[in-house]
């Protein structure tokens, strides 16, 4: 598996059952959710993963649940189970807590307390110092039954080191799945494992999608994103700091020198000239580490709200968009439709030229949105950054575990001592079931038919993780934002427009650029939204979308 972005989300289910289950809802409930874009990542690789690390821990937990059920049933008089209870819920709290209280020392107080305990409560049953008192040695209480009760006791002990030989091996099993399958340089292996379980959905069919899903990359048109909520930009991540603004417009007049004929100033001539602008960035290799904008994609797209594409399904123009509801939105527009939305956008469907640098080896990637539109009078620039953070540190474990690694026997013993207080948790995951929400008869729900976020997106923290990391998101932000400003003016002046009223404008927001600052873990959002900035006095405020 050569893609780290894909490894990672692939070993994210087995350490994560919450992220297998957020990826389940979101892509496999609804057969008629369209598969969201995201590059460079292997979507059905992960989802299947997902699947197979839920069933996984399904089988697993009936199992234990069981033989728990049996050692419970058989020891419950037996004092070493009562203290076996209260010192999993001691190891629990303390695992909670390790933030604050070093679980070590938490560790050997709990077992002492839990001996203690055991000592002062059934010293006489354990070492029959009041012969005559214990129910344990009367020998009326006893009588015939005295064998009896010593075979249910050894069966239950048995059965609980049964129970920590499974444990011990379910740890083991996943740590070699780990350092095996999903470490670093490791070489293409089989799918294994299987789809379904003890107690599990079945999600074949809909995975099948998820295979299906680049049939179309190569074909005319531009990618269509049918969303849910209020981000329209799925797949991007967080959002910066945005900007737009309107231009009066104003003839200039003709002198001797200006060219007979002056190119019209359309929304198409502005987006191919801006798109040839950016894109000659490619050739800058000095301009970025590691030569990342010889990479720089210059892509299309077209989102539309999923509530507004079921409010205009009666439209002619919905038919482009959802042909059947029995199934899910097209994930791409013809050439045709996308030309005609580009210089007339609708409400509920927007053009975008989308431009995308992809840096420190896919982990972190900057997209801009930029939306045009100009008429004979005025000019409207639409610019929205968006910054797709790393993946959670937590999911690269994978890379710092060691193939040879005795750390999975101690999981294990510590997974078995906290077996009964974690035995709600497991048959809470044994009873659980992903299904599709209930909704009215003949109702048509708009969340069926759309995304609200990609794999990648689930599995990403608004931090940065490297203090360079934000200096090359500005890097590359302000980069791009140098070549279009400029090519605007370039354009209202070859159509013969002043570009007064532009400069004083853009001025603004060249100006108002951000000032990096915080540690090496501050948050990815940008002040101006969402939170106090520090500003040079007498610089005017940014316009943000």
């Amino acid at each position: 598996m050569a893609d780290d972005t894909t490894r990672y989300l692939c070993a994210a289910s087995y350490l994560d059952p919450g992220y297998s289950r957020r990826a389940i809802t979101e892509f496999l409930v609804e057969p008629t959710r369209p598969v969201p874009p995201s590059p460079g990542l292997d979507a059905g690789r992960v989802l299947t993963e997902a699947v197979r690390a839920r069933a996984r821990r399904k089988n697993y937990d009936g199992l234990l649940v069981g033989l728990m059920a049996v050692v419970i049933g058989l020891s419950w008089d037996n004092p070493w189970l009562y203290g076996w209870i209260v010192l999993s819920i001691v190891l629990v709290v303390a695992r909670a807590g390790r933030s604050t209280v070093n679980p070590k020392v938490l560790l050997v107080l709990a077992v002492v307390a839990v001996f203690g305990w055991l000592l002062l409560t059934y010293a006489d049953e354990i070492f029959g110092s009041s012969r005559y008192s214990s129910r344990y040695y009367d020998d009326d209480y006893y009588g015939a039954s005295s064998g009896g009760d010593t075979a249910r006791i050894v069966v239950g002990i048995v059965l609980a080191v049964v129970v920590l030989v499974v444990v011990t091996i379910e740890r083991w099993s996943l740590w070699n799945l780990l350092t095996t399958r999903f470490k670093r340089l490791a070489p293409p292996s089989p799918d294994s494992g299987s789809l379904t379980g003890l107690l599990t959905e079945d999600f074949r069919d809909e995975l099948a999608r998820y295979q299906r899903q680049d049939e179309f990359a190569g074909a005319p048109g531009a990618p269509l994103v049918v969303y849910r909520g209020y981000k329209p930009f799925v797949g991007a991540g967080f959002r910066r700091d945005a900007w737009s603004m309107a231009i009066p417009l104003e003839r200039l007049e003709d002198d001797e020198d200006a060219p007979e004929e002056r190119p019209e100033l359309t929304t198409e001539a502005l987006y191919e000239g801006i798109r040839a602008a950016i894109a000659n960035l490619r050739e800058s290799s000095a301009l970025s580490p590691d030569r990342r904008l010889a990479g720089l994609t210059v892509t299309e797209a077209v989102y539309t709200p999923a509530a507004e594409l079921i409010d205009h399904l009666a439209e002619p123009e919905a038919a482009a968009f959802l042909p059947d509801i029995e199934y899910p939105p097209h994930t791409r527009l013809t050439a045709d439709h996308v030309a005609r939305l580009r210089t007339e956008p609708k409400e509920w469907a927007r053009y975008y030229l989308c431009f995308q640098v992809e840096t420190w080896d896919r982990d972190l990637v900057l997209t801009t949105f930029l939306h045009v539109a100009v008429d004979d009078t005025t000019l409207y620039v639409e610019w929205t950054p968006f910054m797709l953070p790393p993946i959670r540190p937590e999911y690269r474990a994978v890379d710092r575990m060691r193939q040879d690694s005795l750390r999975p026997f101690w999981q294990g013993l510590l997974a078995w001592l906290e077996m009964p207080a974690s035995l709600v948790g497991r048959i809470a995951n044994l009873a659980s079931w992903i299904r599709q929400p209930k909704r009215e008869p003949g109702v048509l729900d708009p969340d069926r038919y759309g995304a609200a976020n990609t794999l990648r997106e689930l599995a990403s923290v608004n931090l940065f993780t490297d203090y360079f990391q934000l200096v090359d998101i500005e890097r590359y932000e302000k980069i791009i934002e140098s070549r279009l400003l400029p090519s605007i003016g370039r354009l209202l002046e070859e159509a013969g427009y002043s570009t007064a009223k532009f400069e004083e404008q853009a001025a603004v927001v060249i100006n108002n650029d951000i000032t990096i600052g915080g540690d090496n873990r501050a948050p990815i959002t940008q002040t101006g939204l969402r939170g106090p900035r520090l500003r040079t006095p007498g610089r005017p405020t940014r316009t943000e979308a």
